[in-house]
């Protein structure tokens, strides 16, 4: 695929990762009172410290952190619970976690 075919790709998946990210804004102002305890669950490979990626992206934030590993062990399911201050901050915590490779946010 040339850099040319590639950039429409490109181009749908950000519209797409915006659409998202809008859509759960609404929904976070609609539906929660804010500050309130979110909890985030994400699966990822069980690899390259995954878990502890995710972990440092709440930074000194007091988390209740919680990780279970499937059968094999290949996957591992985190659950990160925390106080919020609005929708923003969650939006903000889900892009930061997009570069973990494989990484899926529930």
């Amino acid at each position: 695929m040339t850099d040319k075919q590639k950039q429409p790709v490109a181009e749908e998946k950000n519209t797409q990762k915006t659409a998202f990210y809008n859509r759960l804004q609404e929904e976070l102002e609609k539906n929660t009172d804010w500050p309130t305890r979110y909890m985030y669950k994400f699966i990822m490979p069980n690899k390259d410290n995954n878990p502890e990626k995710v972990k440092k992206r709440f930074g000194n934030q007091k988390i209740d952190f919680k990780q279970n590993f499937s059968k094999t062990g290949k996957y591992v399911s985190v659950t990160v619970i925390t106080e919020e201050k609005n929708p923003e901050t969650v939006i903000n915590r889900y892009k930061a976690m997009e570069d973990i490779e494989g990484l899926v946010a529930l």
